[in-house]
């Protein structure tokens, strides 16, 4: 038998192999971290969104679309305005050349002078008079005020003497732009509406305030600087309306006297009656009683500061139901919710925030972020607490601290081999934060290979290595250790590329760098670890050094014992399993299917019910404000999704094409618009498809009535109603609107419609009603931004012309559905709309057959992403992983087993998530990818192993089986569980669910490989020749390890004689000794011989070509 090169190279050279892979592995390191951007975690919950669908890619075209109707856009919802700006620009620029970067603001706000009559006809006057430029002017003067109040969270605007109410007691409105915390009852039979109550939110405003911090970050009192405003609570408006200097004043009356005006003012609350500046609103005063806007006290106390449940609105409650006690209660501080309170909430004593039977358990601090990103370095002392023990274990069970530290090096490089080819050859610019889950990935992989590798090498020594005896043992190691390395990392590589289905972003990353960074361990398994391990083997035979000293004193005399002690698990384990094998295929048999009942039928996989991603645990008063209080406030619901929260649009687009050309990997890269070249508006024919078509929507009963003006929400019935004025100016009879006007007759003529549609847009835009909903123009025609004129005609004198082109069309209504977290409602209202949707467009022109509908579905479609991805992830991960190891094994019958146990650890671990309260998240359906990854390894030891044994009888294969990989797979499964455990008491839940996961996939994945699929092939596994295929040709894959010869079984049979004769003398282990291995990882031979008789033909060179045979 002749030795391939690379055993050679390993024994003879490992300083070269290991030269060569450190240099490669710390180039790969060190560039991507030097020439790239770190990952930045400011935003945990980014690429949590779905990408590719039919509806996602509807959303993004969507986004696109109102991205380009904004001021830096392409498109625009009125042309003639923006034509007149760009006329004015360029008359600017030629007044004042020296000025010519003047912002466009500044522009926009200069005011002219005087007017000019309007003369000629419309379409030639609109460019060329000022009268369109002063409206526009106005309209952008308020424009901006309202958007930078916006900007400001809603502050509304009050006068001077509204003020005047507020200063001498509040010296602003509560907003959400401030810091806020929520006082609740510790039992349903206590009442905040109560002098208690009131004491309580007294005592727990003043120790808040108290705070060192507190003073350094409060709004001021404008007379005096030194004073920090007063705090927003119920008790403080208590004490405001009944003219009390503070709220320790408030007395029984008072809150009686207050809760009753309050029942007397819900009903205009609730109504949309009672506005936030009803005391200056004069047309809400007519509908109003005078106590109900007094100093807006009754409004900003159900808007912002007492629960919805405390005075509910009639509609969703009645009377008799109504429970008029007040569980929770809002209290704003006078300070910026903002980054900038991180020491102020550092400074909170927890226990200081409880008076009585009331206590805080929300607040809203605007550091959530913040927090996380602080709490994210600061626990990953866990993270390292986990690596170090897995360090340990490693080095108890190696008992060489160079090999010890050489592994932990190569889990290393595994991760930074992986980020050089996600950042650098593929390009991947986003990084997010479930790709920290791979470091447990690349953890569990390596030190399982590396105890296989260790466990191989050392029951093939026996005694001190000669350099020949060295060539042999690497050899022999490499092709009893590398299959099963292969198999494994293969499979779990497949396993993560199989999630790559999914159309999440966040998850297509994580699978990416997952199934690569299992790529690259596999590399430096058969290239680092061999050479690690020859050098290990001189450094004990020639250095001496203080870390010896405690490996021969302390950790071999460990190891020692820790061998008996493996002797007699091995034993013991192998008794049990053999003994007891009906009684583990019946149990565990049994709860995978009562686990099947979880999983895929009640309670089943829960999709998620909250929008934002949880980074902390649930007892977290961040955590409780966001996932409890948010919903018992009426302002939080309503800035959850706008003014309207409970009213989902009907939107409906032409003109663009539903396709996302963006980076599905890059949640900031969106792609462009696509325009849809086929669609004409202009048409007679779509014209008339049109109007049809708005009104078979009104008809339908997803539709809902809307009062109010709907200029824009379907333009071509405001574009006839707006056609039926005269062709002349009544007043002014130079003045001709013609052809937009009642002369010309409906359909209108292609270029009629196009110059009056922007005629009229302008005229909308005009209409006061857009101010108050902020400006959000979402329906109506979008004209493209080309300026059709250059400077120069710009500037001239003479009418010109202009006629806009239109590119996208809007046409929106509000729905009859209220929008909701429950999956199942909008299912239902997604597909009922789509269903009409597609029935209409059947009998659409050619012009308009493009259209499509959309409406919030943003958080919908994660929803049902994660569902199918995540079901179709298992599906394709547990088929690729079945065909990877028929491959291997050729026995369909093995194959088959491991696959089931693996489904069924892989089923018993998510329904005991379930159980847990886990819903179907983008980490939760991570952890399930990585499940299947880290499930398939212990199965699949335990199928080769079992595959490769040269016994008949499936006792004695399941014995070695058991025998040969108990301690290695225990010893994996032991460190990565106690790895999960000593993250379980960090903060970010992150961490806690990812500890809680390794403890879980890694007990029941060892489970079930050990107990389960052993006791299956020990009662109905195949023998030897049953059921088994062969490589007639494939031997010479081999080549790589071991060089046959081309003579016949004799002839090899002399050349085991000469090895034996070669080595007999040296007390060194042959290579036909080792050859007689029954695994793909062996034990030393006589272990095997109490188990099977030797068979008289000599054994195949390797267990992998027993694989193949």
């Amino acid at each position: 038998m002749e030795t391939s090169w690379f055993p050679r190279l390993v024994a003879h050279h490992p300083y070269i192999i290991l030269m060569v892979v450190f240099a490669f592995s710390s180039i790969c390191l060190i560039i991507p971290l030097t020439t790239k951007k770190l990952p930045d975690f400011s935003d945990p919950q980014m690429g949590f969104e779905a990408r590719g669908t039919v509806l996602a890619q509807r959303l993004t075209a969507w986004h696109n679309l109102m991205e380009a109707t904004k001021a830096r856009g392409e498109l625009t919802d009125n042309p003639l305005e923006y034509y007149q700006y760009i006329r004015q620009l360029n008359q600017q620029s030629n007044m004042h050349p020296q000025n010519y970067s003047l912002s466009t603001q500044g522009i926009l706000r200069k005011k002219p002078k005087g007017k000019n009559k309007r003369k000629g006809k419309k379409h030639q006057t609109l460019l060329n008079g000022t009268s369109l430029k002063e409206a526009s002017d106005e309209d952008k003067d308020r424009w901006d005020e309202l958007i930078e109040l916006k900007d400001k969270h809603d502050i509304n605007i009050m006068d001077d003497k509204n003020q005047n109410h507020l200063n001498d007691f509040f010296c602003n409105l509560p907003t959400s732009s401030y810091a806020r915390v929520v006082i609740a009852v510790d039992s349903e039979e206590k009442n905040l509406w109560s002098m208690e109550g009131v004491l309580a939110q007294c005592h727990i405003d003043g120790v808040l305030r108290a705070n060192a911090h507190f003073s350094s970050l409060c709004q001021t009192q404008e007379h005096n600087s030194h004073k920090c405003c007063r705090s927003w609570s119920p008790a403080n408006y208590v004490a405001l309306l009944s003219n009390r200097s503070s709220c320790l004043g408030v007395t029984e009356n008072d809150l009686s006297r207050v809760k009753t005006l309050l029942q007397q003012c819900a009903y205009y609350y609730h109504n949309r009656k009672l506005s936030p500046n009803c005391a200056e609103d004069f047309n809400c005063q007519k509908h109003v009683p005078t106590e109900c806007y007094m100093r807006n006290a009754a409004y900003h106390l159900l808007h912002y500061l007492l629960d919805v449940n405390f005075i509910p609105s009639p509609k969703t409650e009645p009377k008799s139901k109504q429970n008029l006690t007040l569980q929770s209660a809002m209290l704003f501080l006078p300070i910026a919710a903002s980054s900038a309170t991180l020491d102020f909430y550092k400074a909170i004593e927890n226990d200081d925030l409880i008076y009585g039977n009331f206590r805080v358990q929300g607040m809203q601090l605007g550091l959530k972020s913040t927090l996380f990103d602080r709490l994210l370095v600061s626990d990953s002392s866990l993270v390292l607490a986990g690596f170090l023990f897995v360090t340990l274990c490693i080095w108890a069970y190696t008992g060489s601290i160079v090999l010890t530290i050489t592994i932990i090096f190569a889990v290393i490089f595994s991760l930074g081999i992986s980020y050089a080819v996600y950042t650098l050859v593929l390009r991947i610019q986003f990084f997010p934060f479930m790709n920290l889950l791979a470091i447990v990935v690349a953890v569990g992989i390596g030190a399982d290979d590396a105890f296989i590798y260790c466990k191989v090498w050392e029951s093939g020594k026996q005694q001190k290595l000669s350099n020949d005896g060295l060539v042999h043992l690497v050899q022999a190691t490499m092709k009893h250790a590398f299959p099963s390395m292969l198999v494994t990392s293969l499979t779990t590589a497949v396993a993560f590329f199989a999630s790559v289905v999914s159309n999440v972003t966040a998850i297509n990353c994580f699978s990416l760098f997952s199934g690569i960074t299992v790529i690259a361990n596999f590399f430096l398994m058969i290239t680092w670890l061999p050479a690690c391990v020859v050098v290990s083997e001189h450094f004990k035979l020639t250095t001496l050094s203080p870390l010896n000293f405690i490996t021969r004193k302390i950790i071999r005399p460990l190891r020692s014992l820790g061998d008996k002690v493996t002797v007699g698990f091995t034993a013991f384990l192998t008794g049990i399993v053999i003994r007891l094998r009906w009684l583990w295929l019946l149990s565990l048999g049994t709860i995978a299917i009562i686990c099947c009942i979880i999983v895929f039928h009640d309670p089943g996989l829960q999709l998620p019910d909250y929008i934002d991603f949880q980074l902390f645990h649930n007892t977290h008063p961040f955590e409780q404000y966001d996932f409890i209080y948010t919903r018992k406030f009426w302002f939080e619901r309503y800035e959850m999704i706008g003014d309207d929260a409970e009213v989902l649009p009907l939107r409906f687009v032409w003109g663009i094409k539903p396709i996302d050309n963006g980076d599905y990997l890059d949640p900031s890269n969106r792609g462009t618009l696509d325009y849809d070249t086929t669609f004409d508006i202009s048409n007679p024919k779509s014209q008339l498809w049109l109007e049809r078509f708005c009104k078979n929507l009104r008809s339908q009963p997803f539709y809902r009535s809307t009062m109010g003006p709907l200029l824009s929400n379907c333009f071509i019935e405001s574009l006839r109603s707006w056609m039926q004025r005269r062709c002349t100016d009544p007043i002014e009879p130079d003045i001709e609107y013609f052809p937009c006007c009642e002369s010309s007759k409906f359909p209108y003529k292609p270029n009629v419609l196009q110059q009056c549609a922007a005629e009229v847009s302008g005229e909308i835009h005009r209409t006061p009603y857009l101010w108050i909903r902020d400006g959000a123009i979402s329906a109506g025609l979008k004209f493209v931004k080309e300026p059709p004129l250059s400077s120069k005609a710009l500037n001239d004198t003479l009418p010109i012309k202009v006629t806009p082109k239109i590119k996208a069309l809007v046409v929106e209504y509000d729905s009859t559905y209220a929008y909701t977290l429950s999956f199942a409602n909008m299912d239902t209202f997604f597909h009922q709309v789509e269903s009409w949707m597609q029935d209409q467009l059947r009998s659409a022109p050619r012009g308009m057959r493009g259209g499509w509908f959309i409406s919030r579905f943003q958080f919908y479609e994660l929803q049902r992403t994660l569902h199918e991805g995540t079901i179709w992830a298992i599906g394709v991960s547990l088929t690729l992983a079945l065909i990877v190891l028929a491959l291997v094994t050729l026995n369909p019958l093995v194959s088959l087993y491991a696959i089931v146990t693996i489904g069924a650890a892989i089923i018993v671990t998510v329904a005991i998530l379930i159980l847990f309260g886990w819903k179907l998240n983008v980490l939760e359906s991570v952890a399930i990818s990585t499940a299947i990854g880290l499930a398939v390894d212990f199965s699949l030891h335990y199928a080769v192993s079992y595959k490769a044994c040269i016994s008949e009888k499936n006792i004695d294969k399941v014995k070695a089986a058991l025998q040969q990989m108990g301690g290695p797979t225990l010893m994996a499964a032991i460190t990565s569980g106690a790895a999960g455990a000593l993250m379980l008491p960090s903060h970010v839940l992150a961490y806690i669910q990812i500890g809680i996961f390794l403890l879980l996939v890694m007990s029941i994945s060892w489970i079930y490989a050990t107990l389960f699929l052993c006791s299956m092939l020990a009662i109905i596994g195949p023998s030897s020749r049953f059921a088994q295929f062969e490589y007639s040709r494939l031997k010479m894959l081999l080549i790589c390890f071991h060089k046959y010869e081309d003579d016949s079984v004799v002839e090899v049979d002399k050349d085991n004689n000469r090895a034996r004769k070669a080595y007999k003398g040296r007390g060194m282990l042959s290579e036909s000794t080792l050859s007689t291995s029954s695994s793909v990882c062996q034990f030393h031979c006589s272990e095997l011989e109490t188990l099977a008789p030797r068979p008289p033909s000599p054994s195949p060179p390797s267990p992998l070509s027993t694989l193949l045979r």
